[in-house]
């Protein structure tokens, strides 16, 4: 079996050091905001999503942004203050989703699986363009954190449109809960609870090299 898996560079994001490196445990404190910090206390960062061509489906992991995103970086408006101060996009129209789409040769409705390794933030807004893929694998412990969480979030209309499919973790000892889902069941696209930036965040794991 090949996987092919490609990197779809997004652009940057510019974020206080604290954020993504979590130096002295202040992930969860005020601190790695980076609100009232010098510029040389942040660092740029790459931002990839990642398309796999897999022989049982078109997977997407993240969402991507859009054209609103470099609007945004063109004309200096933000989305919101508070969420320019903790993490300033800066993105190109090539880097947007429907161009890093097209150049691997895929389409929005090409995808049947899109994973967000968290729920749409502000600078995702890619999933917008992607409401016509197949299924939006959303894990049932992230939709329940984000009903109690932020519950207006998921009323929105665009959430009206999109064919989420919610699946849930098993204990198989993988990852830092010891919870994964199997995508496809042959170990090739395997989704881990990684907990520590949202309490339903999730990393995926390709092995080209699992028995099938």
């Amino acid at each position: 079996m090949e996987i092919k898996v490609h990197n779809l560079h997004n652009g940057q994001v510019r974020v206080d050091r604290f954020l993504s490196f979590n130096e002295n445990n202040n992930f969860r404190t005020f601190s790695y905001t980076g609100i009232a910090k010098p510029v040389k206390c942040k660092v740029w960062l790459p931002v990839s999503s990642y398309l796999i061509e897999h022989p049982k489906g078109v997977v997407l992991i993240d969402q991507m942004c859009h054209a609103d995103i470099h609007q945004i970086k063109r004309d200096k408006k933000e989305l919101s203050f508070f969420q320019n101060l903790i993490n300033k996009p800066f993105v190109e129209i090539e880097d947007i989703v429907s161009q890093k789409l097209a150049k691997v040769g895929y389409k929005s409705n090409d995808i049947d699986y899109l994973i967000p390794s968290d729920l749409p933030s502000d600078y995702s807004r890619g999933l917008n363009y992607l409401k016509n893929a197949k299924k939006i694998m959303i894990s049932d412990l992230q939709w329940s954190t984000e009903e109690i969480e932020k519950p207006a979030s998921l009323a929105t209309k665009k959430w009206n449109y999109l064919n989420v499919q919610k699946y849930s973790f098993s204990k198989t000892g993988i990852g830092p809960q010891g919870l994964s889902y199997d995508l496809f069941g042959d170990r090739t696209v395997v989704l881990v609870s990684t907990p520590e930036y949202s309490s339903g965040a999730v990393t995926v794991i390709i092995d080209n090299n699992a028995s099938c």
